[in-house]
């Protein structure tokens, strides 16, 4: 086979390839939003002295609330080692990020 008909072939495979439809998997996810909501007096955000440790009881409070509307979520296991004589337990939680 020489240059010339090798060109024409490989043409045709390029061609056949480029007018092939391209299938995408589609994926639908549920999405839950778990929010956390509550009201602090004025004087907690007004204060300059008391700025850090109301940032510190924000951060406590905003992680207590999820986590505990987060039992939901999370898939338990236990796992039995009987050499060692203890019991494994793990939880999983599965995430969907936004880019």
């Amino acid at each position: 086979m020489n240059a010339r008909q090798k060109a024409k072939k490989y043409k045709c495979m390029y061609e056949k390839l480029l007018y092939r439809p391209i299938r995408f998997k589609e994926e639908q996810y549920n999405i839950d939003t778990l929010k956390f909501r509550r009201f602090y007096p004025t004087e907690f955000l007004l204060s300059k002295e008391n700025s850090n440790y109301f940032r510190e009881i924000m951060v406590r409070d905003i992680a207590r609330d999820i986590a505990t509307n987060l039992d939901k979520y999370v898939d338990y296991n236990t796992e039995f080692y009987p050499d060692m004589q203890e019991y494994c337990l793990y939880g999983e939680i599965k995430i969907v990020n936004r880019l």
